[in-house]
């Protein structure tokens, strides 16, 4: 049974996730970075992930880490064998590459309800010095969501597919939901 829970308070992170996503989009004005725009907006303080990424993290480079990192996490947490480590590594590489201070503060704030989060990956290794800024800040925010949907569009019909059984020809949905009674 605690299994359902965890994977509940998964599902719930990702809604947060995804709020912040929508927030970050909504208030983005192309110039200060995601530390900037919690430090003044109520709404973004209250999403502790956001505190925990670097900072010199743009909203842009963000929003791509973020769903870049949960792209795979409902059909995974779907699914009847959780495959743990993946989900903290996924996470781990598009948000928290060369911080490791970062990842520690995001895997302590998700210990508390998913006590295995993180267990097994190995820590980043500190190199955040060494990124190169975002040169995308000036870019046409237009032309930049154009070239966001042109890109995405392919890749999730691709995506659609992919590992999907039918309903006709499957002898097995989901046997085991994991919060079913």
């Amino acid at each position: 049974m605690k299994d359902a829970y965890e994977r509940r308070a998964l599902l719930l992170h990702l809604a947060d996730v995804l709020e912040a996503v929508n927030l970050l989009v909504k208030y983005d004005d192309r110039h200060r970075t995601v530390r900037e725009l919690v430090a003044t907006n109520k709404l973004l303080a209250r999403l502790p992930l956001l505190e925990c990424v670097s900072a010199r993290m743009t909203s842009l480079e963000f929003v791509r880490g973020a769903t870049g990192a949960l792209l795979e996490w409902p059909r995974e947490l779907l699914e009847p064998e959780l495959n743990r480590e993946r989900l903290a590594a996924t996470v781990q590489s598009h948000l928290f590459a060369g911080n490791p201070d970062g990842w520690r503060a995001y895997v302590r704030s998700l210990t508390g309800e998913v006590s295995w989060f993180g267990a097994g990956v190995p820590l980043p290794e500190a190199d955040e010095d060494m990124r190169e800024p975002s040169n995308e800040s000036d870019a046409d925010p237009r032309a930049l969501a154009q070239d966001v949907a042109a890109g995405a569009a392919p890749l999730a019909d691709e995506q659609s597919d992919k590992g999907r059984e039918s309903i006709e020809t499957s002898q097995r949905i989901y046997p085991t939901w994991p919060w079913k009674p």
